[in-house]
């Protein structure tokens, strides 16, 4: 199938859909940056000790999880506001149709089996006598390249046109 443009198509050739694509990309990649320094200095620091090193890597998932999805939201809104004040149009931007819902679903299968061999491997990691550290460093570098290994098909997805 040949990549057909749809009617939300911008002179640029990007359509809403495929700039929320990017737009979500480059605030992982700011959001999982920062979160990579900071646990990069605590450990520099010598901060992991093995009696506290479960909280640490709880508190720091959940931190993570909490800022990702706030700075989305806000991402969202701004290229929403930014769209309408652009386009200068009243429609809903964000409506879905077959076509966006098969990319959907072939985009977060791909994000799913990546995630599924990074936890083997983490598991693994775990089973041949590695420490928790290891496994949740695993664990969290393979959620990170699945959410962007996600977004990045997406947006191939929409390229072709699935």
């Amino acid at each position: 199938m040949t990549y057909s443009p749809d009617k939300y198509e911008n002179e640029a050739g990007l359509s809403f859909q495929e700039k929320s694509v990017i737009v979500s990309l480059l605030t992982s990649t700011v959001v999982y940056a920062v979160f990579a320094v900071l646990v990069w200095q605590r450990y520099q620091a010598g901060s992991f000790d093995a009696a506290s090193v479960l909280v640490f890597w709880g508190r720091a998932l959940l931190i993570l999880i909490g800022v990702q999805i706030l700075f989305q939201v806000v991402a969202q809104i701004l290229l929403a506001i930014s769209h309408a004040i652009v386009t200068r149009e009243e429609e809903d931007p964000s409506f879905e149709d077959e076509r966006d819902k098969l990319i959907e679903l072939k985009s977060t299968r791909n994000q799913f089996v990546v995630f599924g061999v990074g936890f083997l491997l983490a598991t693994a990691a775990l089973a041949f006598g590695h420490s928790v550290t290891v496994m949740f460093v695993i664990l969290i570098a393979f959620l990170i390249i699945a959410e962007l290994f996600g977004g990045v098909s997406k947006l191939v997805y929409y390229r072709r046109g699935v």
